[in-house]
């Protein structure tokens, strides 16, 4: 059986020399799609540019066809699905903050939905989808797969939904269907413990733990291919910063990612000419003076190798993802296998309102709002409810 294609993606080609002169040529991103590459003039220190060309790349080549009549292009029944979806792609995908799994999220959807008609999305339909995507794998090597989940189709309708609703708001659809979505479970806001922390720092500097508790070393190379995590893992734990933009982190200032500033010790969590979301803040963090001294000598390093990039891996950007290291890190600390990269971030914040830090500065240390600060985080402080339980049951 033939492998399914995977669709337009980046990849940075590297060790390329000019035909005529022999030389090294530089490093630059492509766009893969099947047989076909394009090349975007990006090198290593400009994913976003490139993100931006593959956005856009994929947004001309689904480019929906004009409609034949503003009444046909109000006629659930006469707009197909897939020109819905083009259409967002085109026009709305590359404006916001994570274009590429925006695209990839597009992909999945047209493959089920590119023959029907916006009158074919209602309730069973989607279910359908759901059930759909499900059964299917994610991408990857065969030992790392994993079931689709409900809530990633679900992250997918939520996108066909926004995407009828852009088409909506230029051509008013006599009727506007109603995507269906798979229940959103609540977020347990979990947290790690300190001995759990250390256990997975220790796994991402190169130990596995068996089932007895003891620990052993990996191999060298193993060592060596996860010292971006203990990285990551450092990043997250002290800052709460958010997974995506550790992972573009760049060591000199950017107006298009965030950066560290080592000599003012802080981290700019976006690039300087980089708007900021109201639901996703990222203001500038004052690095721990710990985490500090760990970056100071980690830049040390990398500028022995001329590497920008803050995390690196086989001496290439990481790119956004750190997930099959990462879960590799949490199987080896034998820690239960729902722990995420976003558990860094609820693990921050728990730990200063163990702390007592006071809730308006851990707020704007963590890019959060104070009220998500006290309806998520707030019972672990020691204080939390003293008051009320020292009064409950008193007399007057």
């Amino acid at each position: 059986m033939p492998r399914p294609a995977k669709g337009p993606r980046l990849y940075l080609r590297t060790g390329r020399v000019d035909g005529r002169s022999g030389k090294p040529l530089p490093d630059v991103y492509f766009i893969r799609d099947g047989s076909l590459q394009v090349g975007t003039g990006c090198g290593p220190d400009r994913l976003p540019e490139a993100e931006r060309a593959l956005s856009a790349y994929i947004a001309e080549k689904w480019a929906p066809p004009a409609a034949a009549s503003t009444l046909s292009r109000r006629d659930p029944a006469q707009v197909l699905v897939a020109d819905v979806l083009a259409l967002y792609a085109q026009e709305r995908a590359p404006k916001l903050s994570d274009p590429v799994s925006v695209s990839g999220w597009i992909r999945n959807l047209l493959a089920w939905w590119q023959d029907r008609t916006l009158s074919d999305v209602r309730r069973s339909t989607c279910n359908a989808y759901v059930a759909h995507r499900t059964a299917q794998f994610t991408a990857g090597a065969a030992a790392r797969r994993k079931p689709v989940s409900d809530q990633t189709a679900r992250r997918e309708l939520e996108v066909l939904s926004a995407a009828i609703g852009y088409w909506h708001g230029e051509d008013t659809l006599t009727t506007r269907p109603v995507v269906t979505l798979p229940e959103k479970p609540e977020s347990p806001r979990d947290a790690l413990t300190r001995a759990q922390a250390a256990r997975l720092l220790w796994a991402a500097l190169g130990h596995r733990r068996d089932a007895e508790g003891a620990w052993t070393a990996i191999s060298g190379s193993g060592r060596a291919q996860r010292r971006h995590l203990a990285r990551f893992l450092l990043i997250g734990f002290y800052t709460g910063t958010r997974s995506k933009v550790i992972t573009r982190l760049l060591w000199s200032e950017s107006p298009a990612q965030a950066w560290v500033d080592l000599d003012a010790g802080v981290i700019y969590r976006r690039g300087k000419a980089e708007k900021d979301k109201a639901t996703k803040r990222r203001p500038v963090v004052k690095i721990p003076p710990r985490l500090l001294a760990h970056m100071r000598r980690w830049k040390k390093a990398d500028e022995k190798k001329g590497m920008t990039p803050v995390l690196h891996h086989g001496g290439q950007p990481i790119g956004l993802k750190i997930n099959k290291g990462f879960d590799a890190c949490v199987a080896d600390a034998g820690l239960p296998a729902e722990i995420t990269p976003h558990w860094l971030r609820h693990t921050a914040a728990t730990w200063m309102m163990e702390r007592g830090v006071d809730y308006y500065e851990a707020a704007g240390f963590l890019g959060m709002t104070v009220a998500t600060l006290e309806a998520h985080y707030a019972h672990h402080r020691p204080d939390y409810q003293a008051g009320a339980a020292a009064g409950a049951g008193g007399r007057r």
